[in-house]
């Protein structure tokens, strides 16, 4: 018996390393330092760090194309800065109950598109989590494609994209931009969510833009800022061409105030809510608001319907003590064209220059409503329909420095690759995005038969799922163990 006693004591240790080990093993981590594809890959719990300081090449391409992320989801972390510009495309994803993170700060000069995701998550997850992300110099990230579904009961929900606080401050300068475009949100919070206690800041040239996007059913405001927004040096902020339906909750709420300065711009354009108010503007504790315009910086308003702007003709918002400009055009409130600056201001809305629908200001001159005023030419225009006349290296529709994905965009592009769904929209006859039901993408961008696989890539297995076969071969040792102890 005393030399069976070590052996009997010694088994369940034994187990419980090995089964440790299996679940150490669950998460998954990669460091990216040159050009990689991914085709066909499952993610739960992976972690994929950009990391090409170390690169020779002028560009790292990256395409994750098909994948399936669940369980844990997948964090894509940047590391250090580069010589190497960064292109990467994330294609055709498929969600469940999980979320993607990008987090950290992104290379320079890096553009990021994430197109064609479909998710179907639990109540309040958030399919894209920018929490700590800092986009600096020329970085442009965009979210293309979007469609999420939440439980229709759930008592909360989570957004399309969330940026909250992180470990490192969130900021979008030097000529950064997020873009999300063409995001579909159905039973849950919001579109956009950002809640970071700190503030919200947009500088030099950074970019914020929400364009042609829907909330069905969202239990808050289709874009949701809880913290203070802050657009300066030519920034922008844009919301347009996005509605609200089948719930009373409006388009943008914005607490914490909003200041908008040094010739930028805050566009709301070209958007409707189908019952309840355009705006939320919490007013402090006091009962103002604060939304300060300055430094000849644009504000302007055009093409909105609701039922109600939502804001109280004392709080007379936004508010400007120098040239800046206020803009309204366009809108009708409850039924009623507001057709001149006392109609926008019995409306709370404090517009100071009326824009007509050709683009012309009461003056007959371009008004330039639609461009950043610290990256236009000189001088005026009386050329209809109006369009931004850019100073060198800024790009249409609005000026920006990176290149705006709403330029010649339209909903539905002419695609004609056979069996494809969506197409690029930077390259519609060669370039698919989502197949088919009954085809999937390849690594060329076209689509395949699900019934037959032609790929020389197999698909890999999500690290959850080989540590669930680890931890039952681990289970299957220890029990043979035993048995054979006893």
């Amino acid at each position: 018996m005393s030399a069976f006693a070590p052996r009997c004591c010694t088994l369940p240790l034994l187990c419980a390393v090995l089964v440790l080990a299996a679940v150490l093993v669950s998460a998954e981590s990669s460091t990216v330092t040159s050009d990689v594809t991914m085709l066909d890959k499952l993610f739960d719990s992976d972690t994929i760090t950009l990391d090409l300081s170390a690169s020779t090449a002028a560009v790292v391409t990256v395409q994750l194309i098909n994948s399936q992320v669940s369980g844990g989801g997948l964090t894509v972390r940047g590391a250090v800065s580069s010589q190497a510009r960064l292109s990467m495309s994330v294609t055709g994803t498929t969600v469940a109950q999980a979320t993607i993170f990008f987090t950290g700060p992104m290379p320079s000069n890096a553009d990021i598109r994430i197109v064609s995701t479909k998710g179907t998550l639990a109540a309040a997850q958030s399919l894209f989590d920018f929490s700590g992300l800092v986009l600096d110099t020329n970085v442009t990230l965009v979210v293309e494609n979007t469609a999420v579904t939440w439980p229709q009961d759930a008592r909360t929900a989570g957004s399309v994209l969330l940026i909250g606080a992180g470990s490192n401050p969130t900021v979008i300068k030097n000529n950064a931009a997020i873009f999300v475009l063409n995001a579909n949100a159905v039973n849950g919070a919001s579109v956009v969510r950002v809640s970071i206690e700190s503030g919200f800041a947009l500088m030099n040239g950074g970019v914020f833009a929400i364009d042609y996007s829907r909330c069905d059913k969202c239990s808050s405001a289709l874009v949701d800022i809880q913290s203070p927004l802050t657009a300066t040096g030519s920034s922008l902020f844009r919301l347009t061409n996005c509605k609200v339906i089948d719930s009373s909750n409006g388009l943008l709420t914005s607490a914490g105030g909003i200041t908008v300065a040094e010739k930028s711009a805050y566009f709301i354009h070209d958007s409707a809510v189908a019952s309840g108010s355009l705006f939320s503007f919490p007013p402090d504790g006091q009962g103002s608001y604060s939304f300060v315009v300055s430094g000849g910086s644009i504000v302007s308003f055009l093409n909105l319907e609701g039922p109600a702007t939502g804001v109280a003709s004392e709080l007379a918002v936004p508010s400007t003590t120098d040239s800046s400009k206020i803009m309204g055009g366009g809108c009708k409130i409850d039924g009623a064209q507001l057709t001149d600056l006392q109609s926008y201001s019995n409306h709370g809305l404090q517009v100071n220059a009326l824009v007509y629908d050709n683009g012309l200001g009461a003056d007959n001159k371009c008004a330039n409503a639609n461009c950043i005023p610290g990256y236009i030419q000189s001088g005026t225009s009386t050329v209809t329909p109006c369009t931004c006349k850019c100073s060198t290296d800024h790009k249409p529709p609005s000026c920006t420095f990176v290149v705006d994905p709403t330029l010649n965009y339209k909903e539905s592009d002419d695609c004609i690759v056979p069996n494809c769904a969506t197409c690029d929209r930077l390259n519609p006859t060669t370039r698919c995005t989502a197949c088919d039901a009954g085809y999937k993408l390849t690594d060329t961008h076209t689509c395949e038969s699900t019934a037959v696989t032609t790929s020389s890539i197999a698909p890999s297995e999500p690290s959850g799922a080989a540590s669930a076969h680890t931890a039952a071969l681990a289970v299957a040792v220890c029990v043979a163990a035993t048995l054979y102890a006893l």
